[in-house]
Formats: C-alpha cells, sequence, structure tokens
C-alpha cells in the first residue's frame, strides 16, 4: 500500500482533474493510518501469544493448590495480607514463560511478590511446595523434556518482578492473583497481566480460573455447567476476546448495546470493604432495579458478555 502511495505521489499533479486532486490528496493520510493501525496490530502478535500462554499456565497452577488448599499454604506479610502458594507460583511461571518465550526483547517486569520471605528457614517447606508445583505446570504445557527447576530458579524467576518500570520502553506488569480473598475462600479471582510500551497499555490479558464457561459462552456453544476457566485478552486495535483456558475457539465480546435502565442488570462489589450494601439496596429500590453481588476481580469481564449493565461502587474509606 505504501508503494502504491508513493508512486501516485510521482504522478504529475497537473495531469489530474481538479476534482480527483483533492481526492487523491485527501486519501493519503487515511491510506497511511490504516497502514500504520495494521503496523501496530501486528507488532505485539509475539508479545500476546507470550502473555496468553504464560497467564493460562498459571491459572492451571493456581486452580490446583485451591482445590487442595492446605493452612500451611498460607503465610502473612508484614501488612496482613494473605500471600499465597499460588501466588509466588504465578508470578514464577508468569516471569519464567514471558522470558522464555521472548529471548530476544529485553524483559521487565513490574508484579508484586518478591523472594525474601522465601528464603527464610522457616518457608522451606513452602518453596519447596512452590518448586514442585511450578515444574508440574511447565511439564503439563510439554515442557517435560527440559530441566527442572530448581528452587534457586524459581527465587530467581519471581524476583524477575522487581523491575520498576518507568514511561520508556516495553514493560509488563502483572497481579498473579488478583482478589486473594476470593481465592481463599474458593471464590472468583484472576491471573492479570499487561504489557506497557512507551507509557501506554498495548495488550492485557485476564485468566479467570474459576469463571464458569457456561455463564460467558455464546448462546450457540454447548457448554456443560462444571466446565469453569476463561482467558479474556485485548489486543490494541483489535477488540477483546474470550476462550478457554485449553484454548478452544476466540469468541469476541461487546458490552450490552440495553439503552432502558428497567432491563438492565444491577450489580454491586461482593466485598464489604468496597460498597455500602444497605446503600446500594436502597439504591436499588428505588430505581426499581434487581440488585446483585459481583465478585469484583471479574466485573469487567461480566461487563463484557452483558450480564451486568450497570455497577456500583461505593468508596467506604477515606
Amino acid at each position: 500500500m505504501v508503494a502504491s502511495i508513493v508512486r501516485t505521489l510521482q504522478l504529475n499533479p497537473t495531469t489530474l482533474s481538479p476534482i480527483s486532486r483533492p481526492l487523491l490528496f485527501f486519501s493519503i493520510p487515511l491510506q497511511l493510518r490504516a497502514v500504520r493501525r495494521a503496523s501496530v496490530s501486528m507488532s505485539y502478535n509475539r508479545q500476546l501469544a507470550a502473555a496468553k500462554k504464560a497467564a493460562a499456565l498459571a491459572a492451571c497452577l493456581c486452580q490446583k493448590v485451591q482445590k487442595a488448599l492446605l493452612q500451611s499454604d498460607v503465610q502473612s506479610k508484614y501488612d496482613k495480607t494473605p500471600v499465597t502458594v499460588a501466588d509466588y507460583g504465578s508470578q514464577a511461571v508468569v516471569s519464567y514463560i514471558l522470558e522464555k518465550e521472548l529471548p530476544s526483547m529485553s524483559f521487565s517486569l513490574v508484579a508484586e511478590e518478591d523472594s525474601e520471605d522465601l528464603r527464610k528457614e522457616e518457608a522451606q517447606g513452602m518453596l519447596k511446595r512452590i518448586t514442585e508445583l511450578v515444574n508440574e505446570t511447565l511439564a503439563s504445557d510439554g515442557m517435560a523434556d527440559m530441566m527442572p527447576l530448581s528452587e534457586e530458579d524459581v527465587l530467581v524467576a519471581i524476583d524477575s518482578g522487581k523491575s520498576e518500570g518507568g514511561p520508556h520502553g516495553q514493560h509488563w506488569v502483572l497481579d498473579p492473583i488478583d482478589g486473594t480473598k476470593g481465592f481463599l475462600r474458593g471464590d472468583q479471582y484472576a491471573i492479570a497481566l499487561a504489557l506497557l510500551d512507551e507509557g501506554k497499555v498495548v495488550l492485557g490479558v485476564l485468566a479467570c480460573p474459576n469463571l464458569p464457561l457456561a455463564a460467558v459462552a455464546s448462546h450457540n456453544q454447548l457448554i456443560s455447567k462444571d466446565d469453569v476457566g476463561c482467558l479474556f485478552y485485548a489486543h490494541v486495535g483489535t477488540g477483546t476476546y474470550m476462550q478457554s483456558l485449553d484454548g478452544s475457539k476466540s469468541t469476541k465480546v461487546h458490552v450490552s448495546a440495553t439503552e432502558n435502565p428497567e432491563e438492565a442488570s444491577f450489580f454491586e462489589s461482593f466485598e464489604a470493604a468496597h460498597s455500602m450494601h444497605d446503600l446500594s439496596g436502597l439504591i436499588a429500590k428505588v430505581l426499581s432495579l434487581s440488585l446483585s453481588l459481583s465478585a469484583d476481580v471479574c466485573r469487567t469481564l461480566y461487563f463484557c458478555k452483558k450480564l451486568v449493565i450497570l455497577y456500583l461502587m461505593i468508596e467506604t474509606r477515606c
């Protein structure tokens, strides 16, 4: 397309009619913008593929941990925030996969965890458990022929998330478990991964290991109510898509076109700290709306699948 534009520009403008001349030069910037959009869309394909693989594998690890959640799998950091084996394992898997899949690219990851607590003597049992889970997860993806990661390899992978980021270059941003409370009570949580390029978000992947496929699948898809695990991803200039964690065919998702408030689904936060349930109920009653609780971490996905039209979040802290 660029070559054709150049050839057109080489024409003698005097040979063009007065009408075609302005049309030609008006169309040139439009065509160039189309070229740039196509270039942007193509330029992050490798990163998107790596991000989808990393998030899906991390989700599989988290599913396994949640099913066999043990008391020893939970500890407390200095701020009393629960930290789980899955948190560390998820970060280690994502970090390892991104570096392995994108070896020619400079790697910068901004993430939540570091290995400081895991290097303590009292955490050696937890570190062993994390290392086993990471190796089992990588082996399940056909990496069984590689040398198993050592405990030090896993610690290094976790510490790869200590980048400070910045406004220049490309930086991955990871929340290894978004919704720790939901994870601990067997509810909704997500692995959230995004790529920044020169300070702008260019792609994002959200793996939701506990989200039922039946709740977000298209009407013409036959999905068992027992099937869980969704992967949502967005790529600059291409829209948002959803697929199962096992890599089934992607489906494009959209927000609802509903305009009548009386037909809207009205949700609020499940967490009391994120909302005022009594006030939300009163608002819903005044507006004659049916109010439901929502898992915070998946609210955006419910919007995308048109399950939620209105979402009310009232700040309860100063």
